[in-house]
């Protein structure tokens, strides 16, 4: 009886799992350094290839191959599935954003890797 119960609730558990949702985080645009002034970032945000809106996203910005400390983002809700913050960033080159994102009081977590051109 025990070994039915434990089939039955791993099988509800696989079953949940699989039934969550597909949520991307991606930069959406080519962010371009320029000296004294804020960089603009804007990601995309999608649910199995459909845009999502209404999100509270913030992000923490870090340079991949230098410390210039950690850059704090609170990005702006364009109502069409894509978010936009300015940040000023010390240098173009390889950054990496943890984003945090809530909706319907779920959090979702994403790793962002993206370049900023510079010039």
């Amino acid at each position: 009886m025990k070994k039915i119960l434990w089939i039955i609730i791993t099988g509800l558990c696989f079953l949940a799992a699989c039934g969550g949702s597909d949520i991307d985080f991606s930069v959406d645009n080519s962010p371009h350094y320029v000296t004294d002034r804020e960089t603009e970032i804007i990601i995309m945000v999608e649910d199995n290839g459909e845009a999502v809106s209404g999100m509270t996203i913030t992000g923490s910005l870090e340079m991949a191959k230098m410390d210039h400390g950690v850059i704090e983002a609170n990005f702006t809700d364009n109502g069409d599935g894509s978010y936009t913050a300015n940040v000023d960033l010390p240098m173009g080159g390889e950054w990496i954003m943890e984003t945090e994102a809530e909706l319907d009081g779920k959090v979702y977590e994403e790793t962002i890797t993206f370049n900023v051109s510079e010039g």
